[in-house]
Order: C-alpha cells, then structure tokens, then sequence
C-alpha cells in the first residue's frame, strides 16, 4: 500500500470509521496534538535516565489509545481497547507523589531550561497542556462525556512532566532558575 494516497490533497483526511473529515476540524486537531505529544514524549525517551523510559513508554501506549479513540467512535475499530481510566489517572498520581518525595518544597516558579533534557521535558509538557486543550475543545461541545478522564489524565500528565522537569534539575545538577518577575 502506497503511503501517499492524495486524499488529503484538496484539505480532506478520512478517519478510520471511514468519514471524511475538513484537516481543519477540532476533532484532528485533537488527534494530531495527542499524536504531537506522543512524539514529543518519544524524543523525552532518548534523553532520560533508564527509571523514567519504562513509565513513559506506558504513557505513549495510553495516548495511542485515545488517539485511536478520537479517531472513531466505531467499536468495530475499537474492538476492546479500553480509553483511558481512573486507575491510569491514580498512577500518575502516585508517580508524581513519589518524585515529590525526593524534592525541596516549591518556593518559586521556575523558567524552562537549563539543561537539553530539562527543556526538551518542559516542552513536552507544553505540548501536553494543548493536546489537553484541544480535546476540550472537541469533546465538551459534542458533550461527548466518555472523554472526561482523558481529559483529567492530560492534565495530570502535566503535572506529572513538570514533576519529571524537577527531578531531573535535581538529578543532573542543574539548579532551578527561579522566575524574576520584577514586583
């Protein structure tokens, strides 16, 4: 199978269900930002130290998940993959409670940067905060209801990279550069 197929072409993409769909509508802007973030998340992968590869990878599986999820809303495509869950949510969770437990107290905001892994972290927590914004803004007004964790999980993968920027900051011995806001 050709990898071109010149669908796209005149601004149309198909999703897997088969409907065609505007490459300017909400709903592949959510998916091509989850997609973005996965990216994001692989290049993460070949900076980080070995403890940190095992959990993103996990993570990267999740966001294909609801990539595929946004894709269709077709359970013949789906089959059984299940999207994303409380559990999912309550891990991150406990992996951001364990890293915290390894941290000072946060006293100050903290500019992104200072090493090349520090700031290739932050971004993928940028990334994820739009993906998160994205999925708001095509599943809230379709009141699509089954997206709500995903939603909540984006957000807690934030948090979760933000955590991951501290500790590899304390890790790599790179001090946190506090924000002068000039008040």
């Amino acid at each position: 199978m050709p990898i071109y197929t010149k669908n796209g072409d005149q601004g149309f993409t198909r999703l897997a269900d088969g409907q065609d769909l505007l490459k300017s509508d909400v709903r592949l802007a959510a998916i091509g930002d989850v997609d973005e973030l996965n990216s994001f998340i692989g290049l993460l992968i070949c900076k980080v130290p070995e403890e940190l590869t095992q959990k993103l990878i996990k993570i990267q599986q999740s966001l294909f998940v609801l990539g595929a999820h946004i894709a269709t809303d077709s359970k013949e495509y789906l089959g059984n993959m299940k999207l994303i869950s409380m559990q999912d949510i309550v891990s991150l969770e406990e992996m951001i409670d364990e890293m915290d437990a390894h941290l000072e107290p946060m006293r100050f905001f903290i500019l992104p940067g200072g090493h090349e892994t520090i700031a290739t972290a932050q971004i993928t927590r940028t990334v994820c905060r739009r993906a998160e914004r994205s999925l708001i803004q095509w599943a809230k007004p379709i009141q699509n209801e089954d997206y709500a964790i995903s939603i909540v999980y984006l957000n807690r993968l934030s948090d979760y990279l933000f955590m991951m920027c501290r500790l590899l900051h304390k890790s790599l011995g790179v001090p946190e550069t506090p924000w002068n806001s000039g008040k």
